[in-house]
């Protein structure tokens, strides 16, 4: 009797634990160094300055129940950003020197963005699971 109860036990401390890491990957977002289209600016280090004239990826790997929101703001100059294959993001319309970038898939999503007619800057928002802002970074270019 003991010895089934110890495997009942073992069993169920066994399922708890599996179950919350599934929640942890269900809601995990990663940001690959690069994307289909180059570099990834969500992996870039804060202060980065954007100089690639090809262009980069806005991409991140999300699990199946997470959520991101980025939301670009212009802080400074003449630069403007412009974007294109928006594969598993609704991006809105550019309003009020800022854009929203939002996950409506997951798995990887990926777009191609690309930073012209410098000098400018710009502070990235980032939205993690959350309705707040998780964490920010400032590029120019």
């Amino acid at each position: 009797m003991l010895k089934r109860f110890l495997i009942f036990m073992v069993a169920v401390i066994l399922t708890s634990v599996n179950l919350g890491c599934n929640k942890e990957k269900k809601l995990l977002i990663t940001y690959p160094s690069t994307g289909a289209y180059g570099v990834n600016v969500l992996a870039l280090a804060d202060s980065s300055s954007l100089t690639d004239i090809n262009g980069y990826s806005l991409c991140a790997e999300l699990g199946k129940k997470a959520k991101l929101k980025i939301i670009i703001t212009q802080l400074s100059g003449s630069g403007v950003w412009f974007y294109t294959d928006e594969n598993g993001w609704t991006v809105n319309s550019y309003a009020g020197g800022s854009q929203q970038f939002e996950s409506n898939n997951d798995g990887k999503i990926d777009l191609y963005i690309t930073f012209e007619n410098g000098p400018g800057s710009c502070k990235v928002d980032y939205y993690e699971n959350s309705a707040s802002v998780t964490y920010s970074k400032t590029f120019t270019w």
